[in-house]
């Protein structure tokens, strides 16, 4: 499978596309984490998504993210349901491994 480029929207209505997503607003009920949804890169049609942090840690269960609305990068990986999908989101580019 090559690369996906990541697609920013509005929300879950609008994803269309492998790799489309969307960043939801800080949770005060999950340390203000904010959740980036999006359509697993494999095609399949699911939606997937991690928890993220303003600050760029990567603790408390959210992942670090560089804050680039456009073109994110989350660390660490991401993995989907162990052996689905496993990759990277950097500069706006989902990566399998």
């Amino acid at each position: 499978m090559s690369d996906v480029n990541a697609r920013k929207r509005a929300d879950f209505d609008h994803c269309e596309k492998p790799g489309d997503y969307f960043i939801t607003e800080p949770n005060p009920h999950e340390d203000m984490a904010r959740r980036l949804s999006f359509l697993c890169p494999c095609g399949c049609g699911d939606l997937c998504g991690v928890r993220i942090r303003d600050d760029g840690q990567n603790v408390g269960g959210a992942w670090g993210w560089n804050k680039d609305w456009d073109k994110p990068t989350v660390t660490p990986s991401i993995a989907i349901n162990r052996d689905h999908w496993h990759g990277f989101l950097t500069d706006g580019v989902f990566k399998k491994c």
